[in-house]
């Protein structure tokens, strides 16, 4: 019967939180639906399709309406699609502010022919209203946009609990400045916020030390007036050592947790994956195409090697492919035919097998020799 009653008022204390359910609001473009709210400033050629707004800008250009938000936001969510890399800007209005003051946030619209999401916290930002009263987006001239849908979510009090409590157990990955250098614990109460918590650096919340420590400061003045109360000052040394206790033990799990992530990550992602598919921390598959490639390289002296970030990538090409030696385009000498191409998605070969960058030739015409992913291969000249 006790157990019974307990969950009843468990039931009870949790309908609150289920009833005032996250609020959104959407606007959407799919099936042509584009109301006469929306303004568009400047040039572009627009489409009203079945799957979205289409907007192919000939100068920059503000796509904006105003807005009634009837709850807070705390989130937008754009949902696109996009041929090639776009930097755009959110705007938005802030209520009381004059006409001509528009905040705008950067960001940017990556490349894909298939439905994606952007999703960005804006309540970390100062100049965020949680209740703009206009909201829009700039597009760069030779921008090819299709916007599918806005959403804007504003989140309840449980979400935030959940999303604070959650935080403080989500690990950073593994990177070069993890051997000097840790994050640690961070509090954000955005779900949002904490899916790409260490994505984006500084990551976007509160260092949970600030936290503990202006806690800790709460107990010990909590602690010494209950000793002063109870005229025992063995109760106050036990008050603040049992706190201070409890904190170490919750703060060391939670750090020893941490550096089990990064071995869990090493041993899912790249020892338990077959050869082709190893990925290894911020290198991705970089170590399974260097396997991949030495054997072709053994019987050549040089060898030209293009990469999109050559920090560290060059000095690891010619680490371990030594005594051939990586060089640059402009350095090729006779001698030189293979070409070694990693994360350079617009380097191609034509039909008449020459390697293309942006549809120009850069090379005599060949064959190739390992065709790992688009964009990542090597190539030999005849």
């Amino acid at each position: 019967m006790r157990f019974r009653n307990a969950l009843i008022v468990l039931a009870l204390t949790c309908i609150p939180f289920t009833v005032h359910a996250a609020s959104k609001t959407t606007w959407s473009f799919l099936g042509g639906q584009i109301g006469p709210e929306w303004r568009i400033t400047g040039q572009a050629k627009t489409t009203a399709e079945i799957g979205g707004l289409r907007i192919a800008p000939q100068e920059d250009v503000k796509v904006f309406r105003e807005a009634q938000f009837l709850h807070a936001v705390d989130s937008v969510e754009i949902t696109y699609l996009s041929p090639q890399d776009a930097q755009a800007v959110l705007l938005w209005h802030r209520p009381g502010d004059p006409a001509e003051d528009v905040v705008q946030l950067p960001f940017l619209f990556s490349s894909t022919m298939v439905a994606s999401t952007i999703k960005i916290d804006t309540g970390w930002y100062d100049e965020w209203s949680l209740h703009p009263d206009m909201v829009g987006l700039m597009l760069p001239k030779g921008a090819d946009i299709q916007l599918l849908q806005l959403s804007f979510t504003g989140w309840n009090l449980w979400d935030k609990v959940v999303g604070f409590v959650r935080s403080y157990w989500t690990f950073d990955r593994f990177s070069p400045y993890s051997v000097n250098f840790l994050w640690g614990p961070i509090f954000t109460v955005s779900p949002i916020a904490r899916e790409s918590l260490f994505a984006e650096l500084p990551p976007h919340g509160t260092y949970a030390n600030t936290v503990w420590y202006l806690l800790l400061l709460v107990m010990i003045a909590g602690c010494t007036a209950w000793g002063w109360k109870s005229h025992n000052r063995r109760n106050v040394i036990l008050c603040v050592a049992g706190f201070l206790g409890a904190l170490w033990i919750v703060s060391d799990l939670r750090m020893g947790m941490e550096a089990i992530s990064y071995a869990r990550a090493d041993l899912t992602e790249y020892w338990m994956q077959p050869d082709a598919e190893k990925k290894f921390r911020e290198r991705g598959d970089f170590p399974a195409f260097l396997s991949a490639v030495r054997p072709l390289l053994t019987d050549r002296g040089r060898y030209v090697f293009l990469t999109q970030f050559e920090y560290p990538l060059l000095g690891l090409m010619r680490y371990h492919t030594y005594p051939s030696e990586p060089v640059a385009p402009e350095k090729i000498t006779e001698g030189v035919d293979t070409w070694v191409i990693y994360d350079r998605p617009e380097i191609a070969m034509n039909a008449e097998g020459q390697l293309t960058s942006e549809g120009k030739p850069i090379s005599l015409p060949g064959e190739m020799l390992l065709a790992f992913r688009p964009g990542v291969f090597v190539f030999r000249t005849r």
